[in-house]
């Protein structure tokens, strides 16, 4: 319907009824046609939906810009693949006019949510899923379509469930010290978050008396990306995202005495973390094949100068999901846009109406001045265009 996606016929664009889906979803969504000059070929109008994995260009494993920090790559993974038919033009060429039909699909159950990150390197890493709709004309003729992107989100299971960890976090001690050791309970206040948003804490330490107290606990939110090559080698990135210091402090409860008991705020997103900046925001949890992308809140006690102070620790895993929603591309219609259903029924009376000189203003009206001459002919045409533009199809998908 714009320039962007049009040829010297006319243009097509592609719309979906929302802009992230999540697996196994139906994805419902509307073609329109804008068909500015007659004698456009059209042969079939067809919707396709495309998703792929990508690992290109130089990844920074090690977050660090040296060259041997690098692996350079380029490896894709192709998670959907499907084509399907809208309609079959019978005329020989398209008349004039402005149209739609509708599409309706099922997305596949196991495919990955979409990621898109970008290196300082000029590297990325992606998932991304795309739906095409073109006209395919004869040949000679340049193919009318356009693309439009659709966010898929990973399945939320339980989004406000807690999620407990609890143990014991010990030291060996230092030639200085005795042996370290504490009870500690951290409680989440659910387990899916949006980046950006605060993930609540509560944290609970109990005093070991024959051992060290721990000095402090640290609570960290950490990431855990893992790539899979085109040789099959597999190489995983931790990353710490964000991280939060409470010092102990004692008091009696009971028999026993509770170091600590309070809640720590850890927020989705790196610190100092400029909005502006595509190379350092987050991502979403993601499980595709060659990139996995997982995130934990990590729990550990540190009771001073010691040479593994840090090694033990809780891990409560957690999952993130995207802040923002895609936006869609969207395209101012043109002047007095008052499209019809494409059909057969419908492409020849216009061509007839545009022969006797009726404007397409008049359309409507002229159509229903001749829906009486073959009043069979069309019912059996509406019905077969609903089948077309209602029954849900699933995709047809090949995972590698």
């Amino acid at each position: 319907m714009g320039n962007k996606h049009s040829t010297e016929f006319g243009g097509i664009f592609v719309e979906t009824s929302k802009a992230f889906y999540f697996p196994g979803e139906i994805i419902q969504g509307t073609i329109s046609l804008n068909i500015t000059k007659p004698g456009y070929p059209g042969r079939r109008l067809q919707i396709s939906v495309t998703g792929r994995e990508i690992l290109h260009g130089a990844l920074d494993i090690n977050d660090n810009s040296d060259d041997e920090d690098k692996l350079s790559t380029n490896t894709t993974q192709k998670i959907v693949k499907s084509e399907i038919v809208l309609y079959e033009f019978q005329q020989p060429t398209i008349p004039m006019g402005q149209f739609t039909i509708q599409f309706t699909f099922q997305l596949p159950q196991n495919i990955p949510g979409t990621y898109n990150k970008i290196h300082l390197s000029g590297a990325y890493e992606r998932i991304i899923y795309k739906i095409k709709g073109s006209i395919v004309a004869t040949k000679g003729y340049k193919t009318m379509s356009h693309i439009q992107q659709i966010q898929v989100r990973e399945p939320i299971y339980y989004p406000e469930q807690q999620i407990i960890g609890d143990g014991k976090l010990n030291d060996n001690g230092y030639c200085c010290r005795q042996k370290g050791s504490a009870q500690i309970t951290a409680i989440t206040d659910r387990n899916v978050y949006r980046i950006g948003e605060a993930i609540r804490i509560l944290i609970e330490v109990i005093d070991e008396e024959k051992f060290q107290k721990p000095e402090k606990i640290i609570i960290q939110l950490e990431n855990i990306t893992q790539y899979k090559y085109k040789n099959n080698n597999i190489e995983t990135k931790k990353k710490i995202i964000t991280e939060e210091e409470i010092q102990t402090t004692t008091k009696k409860l009971g028999s026993y005495k509770v170091l600590n008991q309070q809640e720590v705020v850890l927020f989705a997103q790196l610190k100092n973390h400029n909005n502006n900046d595509q190379y350092n925001m987050i991502q979403p949890t993601t499980n595709g094949n060659i990139i996995k992308s997982n995130y934990q809140i990590l729990i550990k006690a540190s009771f001073g100068i010691s040479c593994c102070n840090l090694s033990e620790c809780l891990e409560l895993p957690i999952q993130i999901i995207s802040s923002s929603v895609l936006q869609q591309q969207s395209i101012q219609p043109p002047l007095g846009w008052k499209p019809i259903q494409l059909n057969d029924e419908n492409l020849q009376l216009l061509a007839n109406a545009k022969q006797s000189g009726t404007s397409l203003h008049s359309f409507s009206t002229y159509q229903k001045t001749l829906q009486g001459r073959n009043s069979y002919n069309e019912q059996q045409e509406s019905q077969r265009s609903i089948r077309v533009g209602n029954s849900i199809q699933s995709l047809n998908y090949q995972m590698n």
